[in-house]
């Protein structure tokens, strides 16, 4: 009986082990199949994938294409409801809402973009809402934010073998709904500022580029209770005012000086609202370049102007990020209603960094020129206004950049005679040097 037994039980064991073997090669198959379906073919978009548990992770190119269609099949629907996958964009829990419809939630979100700084655009919450509608194209909702200042995109995507192209539009919604979608942890100015305006915008999205062309509506932009009205006569403080002498900060910058700065910083200062967004779509669009295509080799340093530039002095810092652009904005458009176009021109001629540790226009004129600012030659306040794009370290004044500063001398608007332009251009050309220089 015992002989039996034992028969019995390797027998049992002999099946089991037979089953198993089965199962892991029928796995080993299966998982040979979809890495041989998912394979990218030459010149497909793909992404590397890494499988395995941490530790023991192998890595395989994907096709991006492929996976999307399998995403989206029902069989693969089925596969993903109820499960979570980590992505660039943060940790998306997936569920299968209708038979041809996919629902994810991400919270919080990361985007990044290059255009708009190095960090990632931060969301508290994200949900997408993605249907396929024939072989290749798609449609779908995104949800950023919840309750009633959620903000919905509805959009339609086209899939190739090399990218996918989505086009979506944000209907007619308040600014104030925008605003809120990014979190009051991220822009703490929401707990305080009252925000009136409505926007709309049409996007189109190119992957695997990250390549985003946004042509946005903006009517009746306002912002109060942020306290700029403090600014009317108070002297903000400025990093470098160890080097001020008494009374500089304090100084009315009269002269070429204030015009030049308007020149090479924000030509439609007198005409916008704080903002300028032709520029800024302009600057936006050159950021998405490679730098070798931008500028020079160098990226753009972005089209804020000069009342943003005073809002980032006075209030945000200069962390280059998207949501510090966001709470610059919010400082901006309540200035141009607070101070007025005379006091912000005037308040940042005090305090702008001109480089080598010298802050305000009085002290940079005497630094660089040894003379003040009212005793300037239009060529003069042209060369100190070109420093403000890149301020020098100490130490490190370059040469005169002829092609800016003839820019400048060029913009400059006012009461200059055609014949003293051309005598100052000429002057420039002959290779005329600050007495820094000398």
């Amino acid at each position: 009986m015992k002989n039996l037994v034992g028969s019995d039980a390797r027998r049992c064991s002999l099946i089991a082990l037979t089953l198993l073997a089965t199962l892991l090669a029928l796995t080993a198959a299966l998982f040979a199949v979809a890495c041989h379906a998912l394979a990218p073919q030459p010149g497909e978009w793909s992404h590397t994938l890494r499988i395995g548990p941490r530790g023991w992770q192998f890595e395989r190119p994907i096709s991006v294409p492929a996976l999307l269609r399998v995403a989206t099949h029902p069989l693969g629907l089925a596969l993903l409801d109820g499960r979570s996958t980590d992505t660039p964009l943060g940790r998306w829990t997936w569920q299968r809402v209708a038979p041809d419809r996919l629902a994810g939630r991400c919270a919080p979100c990361r985007l990044p973009f290059d255009a708009l700084g190095p960090q990632p655009l931060l969301l508290p919450q994200a949900e997408l809402q993605l249907q396929r509608v024939a072989q290749e194209r798609y449609r779908g909702t995104l949800t950023l934010g919840e309750g009633e200042q959620a903000v919905v995109l509805k959009g339609r995507a086209q899939l190739t073998s090399t990218s996918l192209v989505i086009d979506a539009e944000l209907a007619d919604t308040a600014t104030a709904d925008v605003y809120a979608a990014f979190g009051a942890d991220a822009i703490p100015e929401l707990r305080r500022a009252h925000i009136d305006g409505r926007v709309a915008a049409k996007l189109n999205l190119r992957l695997p580029e990250r390549r985003l062309v946004v042509q946005p509506r903006i009517d009746g932009f306002e912002v109060s209770g942020l306290g700029t009205e403090a600014l009317l006569d108070a002297e903000p403080a400025m990093a470098c005012a160890s080097r001020q002498t008494a009374g500089d900060a304090g100084t009315r910058v009269i002269g070429w000086l204030p015009r030049a700065v308007v020149a090479a910083e924000d030509q439609r200062f007198a005409e916008h609202a704080g903002y300028d967004l032709p520029q800024l779509l302009a600057a936006w669009s050159a950021n998405q370049k490679p730098p070798t295509l931008a500028a020079g080799g160098v990226r753009p340093q972005g089209a804020s102007t000069l009342t943003q530039q005073l809002a980032k002095l006075v209030y945000t810092g200069d962390e280059r990020s998207a949501v510090r652009k966001l709470r610059e904005l919010l400082y901006a458009v309540e200035m141009e209603r607070t101070l007025g176009k005379g006091r912000i021109l005037q308040l940042y001629l005090a305090i702008a960094p001109w480089g080598e540790g010298v802050c305000g226009a009085e002290a940079a004129a005497r630094h660089y020129l040894r003379k003040g600012t009212a005793r300037l030659t239009p060529l003069e306040a042209a060369w100190l206004a070109s420093l403000l794009r890149a301020a020098p370290a100490p130490g490190a004044l370059a040469g005169v950049d002829t092609e800016r500063v003839g820019w400048v001398l060029t913009s400059l608007r006012g009461p200059l005679p055609a014949e003293r332009r051309a005598e100052q251009m000429e002057v420039l050309r002959s290779g005329w040097q600050p007495p820094a220089r000398r």
